[in-house]
């Protein structure tokens, strides 16, 4: 529940406090050794939209973090990072609107479409705002609220803390949230990655009285049940069932697609390479997961990476399948992909490396049909 009575105006409070179910893992496939290299990374001048891959088109030419709405006809974004404003835009026609134009706030870092099409926000509603001194604040400070279709009203806070990414579930109001502490920008990093909190939280998304409120909180992941050094990031529920949680787990062999079955507590390690890993969009049908994938990764920070499809149908024998190639254009690479409910079409954010973490210039769509 929620003691927030305003947007601007929320005491943000942790469902009660709880140890995470006991998981086991599974089997993994065996350990990837990919060579390090991106051979072709940089190798380009200008940027990948002077010449698009066939099947490849512009939707925005500002955005970023694209979600698909449950009918597929509209995609929502940021307009900055770490914090922006929520934007729609009609697939169809490529009409855009700005929806959070009409209260105050201090910016969103994250925007999911719930199964009955009102939005889950991420954003701070306290604290620091960026500045060119600290151009990440807030960023790891988020509050969860949800924006109640047509969006026309400010959102209804939840109340609950929000750490990087959020996941909505395409049959059911159930949701997926992250809880750290874990700042990036710390100056002792790897003190707060070795000793910070870092939990995986799931819910689900009801009307008490004409208000959004989570109930059935609980925690289903942390450090100490998963037994390795680890800092969690959840990203989809799979489908058909939706009974799995895909998400990333950091610092664990650079950084690796996690499965955790929600019913069994069983932990599956569905790429295990020796590249840069972080779950993104899964397919509506479960059979794979698009990635965001480093490999010339060198233990540290990931580079302009690009967007690979893992197959997850035969977890003993994971399949890679380069999708772009857009790290050709130093500084530019393709990022946050999401694929539409029919599976036809995985939009896409055109990134830049820089100072800000998952600065985007852009939603672009890929057509998968072919």
């Amino acid at each position: 529940t929620s003691r927030c009575t305003t947007p601007t105006a929320c005491t943000a409070e942790s469902p009660r406090a709880e140890p995470a179910p006991p998981v086991s893992m599974a089997p993994a496939p065996p350990m990837e050794d990919v060579p390090q290299g991106d051979p072709e990374r940089g190798t380009r001048q200008g940027s990948p939209l002077d010449e698009l891959p066939e099947g490849v088109t512009v939707l925005t030419d500002f955005g970023q973090r694209p979600d698909w709405s449950p009918d597929g006809s509209a995609i929502v974004f940021l307009d900055d990072s770490p914090l922006g404003d929520v934007w729609t835009v009609d697939v169809g026609t490529g009409t855009t609107r700005q929806l959070t134009d009409r209260f105050e706030h201090r910016g969103f870092s994250r925007a999911a479409y719930l199964a009955n099409g009102d939005l889950l926000l991420c954003g701070p509603t306290s604290g620091p705002a960026p500045t060119s001194e600290r151009p990440e604040a807030g960023r790891f400070t988020g509050v969860l609220s949800v924006l109640r279709a047509p969006f026309d009203e400010p959102p209804q806070p939840l109340g609950i803390p929000c750490w990087e990414g959020i996941a909505t579930a395409r049959t059911s109001m159930r949701i997926a949230w992250n809880r750290s502490d874990i700042d990036y920008t710390d100056s002792d990093l790897v003190d707060r990655v070795v000793n910070g909190i870092t939990e995986v939280w799931t819910g689900e998304i009801r009307d008490i009285d004409g208000r959004a409120t989570v109930v059935n909180a609980h925690k289903v992941l942390d450090r100490d049940a998963f037994g390795s050094l680890a800092v969690f990031e959840v990203q989809a529920f799979r489908p058909p069932d939706e009974n799995e949680l895909l998400l990333t787990a950091y610092a664990y062999q650079g950084g690796e697609v996690i499965g955790l079955d929600l019913d069994t507590g069983v932990v599956r390690n569905y790429s295990n390479s020796s590249a840069y890993e972080e779950a993104e969009g899964i397919a509506p049908d479960g059979d794979a997961i698009y990635v965001e994938r480093d490999i010339a990764y060198e233990g540290v920070d990931p580079g302009a990476l690009d967007v690979w499809r893992l197959g997850l149908r035969d977890p003993s024998d994971p399949s890679w399948e380069r999708v772009t190639f857009f790290n050709r254009y130093a500084p530019y690479y393709a990022s946050n992909p999401s694929v539409a409910p029919d599976g036809q079409t995985l939009a896409f954010q055109l990134s830049i490396n820089g100072d800000v973490e998952g600065q985007g210039e852009g939603i672009l769509l890929l057509d998968l049909s072919e």
